[in-house]
């Protein structure tokens, strides 16, 4: 005698909208955002600890998420928390993909991006937003530095600036990543690794913008990065949620 048939698995949500993306290269972009549950970072100016434990979302299936996704856009931004920490992410990326949708996965830099992205596929349709938590976020410390050396040009690395203690760091790893790309050039490789597209932006009202601009225009490694202006905070507020 068979068993019973097991419920479906569920993710933990907290919240699923459409709305215009705020950062990155799709900014100002309709796409439809699905926010899991569960952080293992604590960023001193974290904005979305609404969604920082794991039980803080609802219980939701595969089906009824993949329901939720706006059939117009087909644009996806999943994000947190941290997705891909949330137990099923790579199948639930994988039937985004087959759904059609381009896929932004926001990560905070603490967990393997390559690993990930073997389980789902090199798909052109996904591409990773990549934080490198500066030192004014409390968790510097805690970044996997394999991931900046993993991404591809469709990717981006996304830095947020809290104070100038924060410059020296970022200046940092940037140079690092064209020095790898440069290595891996001369050395003849056959998939050479590539620049990431690079945006920065300040800690919201912690940062004066026009020296942040200041900082991008007169320093030369940063030639090709954009300032990043958190859009949604602009249009709605720094306390909305859902938008």
């Amino acid at each position: 005698m068979s068993g019973a048939a097991q419920p479906p698995a569920t993710f933990s949500v907290v919240e699923i909208f459409d709305s215009l993306e705020g950062e990155g290269k799709r900014a100002g972009a309709t796409a439809t955002f699905i926010r899991l549950a569960g952080c293992n970072l604590r960023c001193g100016y974290c904005d979305t600890a609404h969604a920082l434990e794991a039980e803080s979302g609802a219980h939701v299936t595969l089906e009824e998420i993949l329901a939720r996704v706006n059939p117009v856009y087909k644009r996806v931004t999943l994000t947190g928390g941290e997705p891909l920490l949330a137990p099923g992410a790579a199948d639930l990326v994988k039937a985004l993909l087959a759904q059609g949708c381009e896929v932004n996965i926001e990560t905070n830099g603490s967990v393997d991006v390559a690993d990930f992205r073997s389980r789902v596929g090199d798909s052109k349709s996904l591409f990773f937003s990549v934080d490198y938590k500066l030192p004014s976020s409390g968790e510097s410390g805690k970044m996997l530095d394999a991931n900046y050396f993993s991404l591809r040009g469709r990717d981006v690395l996304k830095f947020v600036v809290g104070g100038e203690g924060d410059l020296a760091a970022m200046f940092h790893l940037v140079e690092r990543i064209q020095g790898h790309l440069i290595n891996a050039i001369f050395a003849k490789k056959d998939a050479p690794p590539e620049m990431p597209q690079i945006f920065i932006g300040a800690v919201y009202g912690a940062y004066d913008l026009p020296a942040l601009a200041d900082v991008i225009v007169k320093t030369p490694i940063l030639k090709d990065a954009r300032l990043q202006l958190q859009l949604h905070k602009i249009i709605w507020g720094p306390d909305k949620q859902g938008v």
